[in-house]
């Protein structure tokens, strides 16, 4: 039975572990800044995260295919520690050869570290354990992601701001079941981020796949319509040379310090045609900076 070939190839769980904030502003979530969605595009993101944040995302695929995905970080003096799993379930897939239904599933968990080499540049790491399994037989590997950010603002009358990222995503050795080992899903990311306001959002995105020909893109935007709403967009070419668009919001609570935010978005993929994302983020104050910011919700139509 082929099967390594199918879980070496697929590999959902290491392409399609980010949040809703992220998928929907395309590959240009590698240079997210200090958005701590944007550790499955860039390790280096962690760095610039000052507080303890952590995100919980659900991932539910037609077909009943569906995962969850989480991420953490904690700030040090020095350098920023990070950690992350994802977890991939399909209750059946079908062999190619002999027609029988196996259960299949993906789990990875990681841990890695971003510094801030200057006030405007950051570099980060993480490595991971990957294992999938069909049926009875299963295999497993390791994989490093590694990546920088450079932040500046731009010498314009007001506030503007740049961020350029670049990463590389899934290196390391193929994953073995039972022949030769199959490669995952290498692949390089360069995005770019451009911040004017403070509301207005452009994400730059490319991608080349290692396992592709194509170079993959993606154009995205994202505006604050009030204080806890907001509205995201982008176009993107998928493996198939197809250009496709989808939206996403955005919703965000603040009290004494604390951050809750919740991101949504019905996304189109390459091979599973639409998903259902929802993602939870937590944000803990940061410390010296504990006052009172509970809002006034007799305004909160204002930004």
């Amino acid at each position: 039975m082929a099967l390594n070939v199918f879980a070496g190839t697929s590999a959902l769980s290491l392409d399609v572990s980010a949040n809703a904030y992220e998928r929907v502003t395309g590959y240009g979530g590698v240079a997210m800044g200090d958005d701590i969605g944007g550790i499955s595009y860039n390790p280096a993101v962690v760095a610039h995260i000052r507080s303890i944040s952590g995100t919980l995302t659900h991932l539910n695929y037609v077909e009943d295919v569906g995962m969850l995905y989480g991420n953490f970080v904690y700030p040090m003096e020095k350098f920023n520690i990070a950690g992350r799993f994802g977890y991939l379930y399909m209750p059946s897939i079908i062999d190619n050869q002999t027609g029988e239904e196996l259960g299949y599933s993906e789990f990875f968990f990681g841990a890695g570290s971003a510094y801030q080499l200057h006030k405007r540049i950051s570099a980060g790491a993480n490595i991971n354990f990957y294992t999938a399994k069909i049926a009875n037989t299963s295999g497993s590997t390791f994989f490093v992601n590694a990546g920088a950010q450079y932040m500046t603002d731009l010498p314009i009358t007001g506030y503007h701001k740049l961020i350029i990222g670049g990463s590389v995503l899934n290196l390391g050795p193929g994953i073995k079941f039972i022949e030769d080992p199959c490669a995952l899903p290498l692949n390089f990311n360069l995005g770019l981020k451009y911040i004017y306001d403070r509301d207005y959002r452009l994400f730059l995105g490319l991608r080349k796949a290692m396992d592709t020909e194509s170079l993959l893109w993606s154009l995205g935007g994202e505006l604050d319509l009030f204080r806890f709403l907001s509205v995201r967009m982008s176009g993107y070419k998928d493996l198939n040379e197809q250009l496709k668009f989808n939206m996403g919001v955005g919703f965000k609570i603040s009290y004494s310090g604390y951050d809750f935010l919740l991101d949504y978005t019905s996304l189109p993929l390459e091979e599973i045609e639409y998903s259902q994302i929802i993602t939870l983020t937590f944000r803990f104050p940061v410390e010296g900076k504990t006052e009172e910011r509970e809002e006034d919700w007799g305004n909160i139509w204002e930004k």
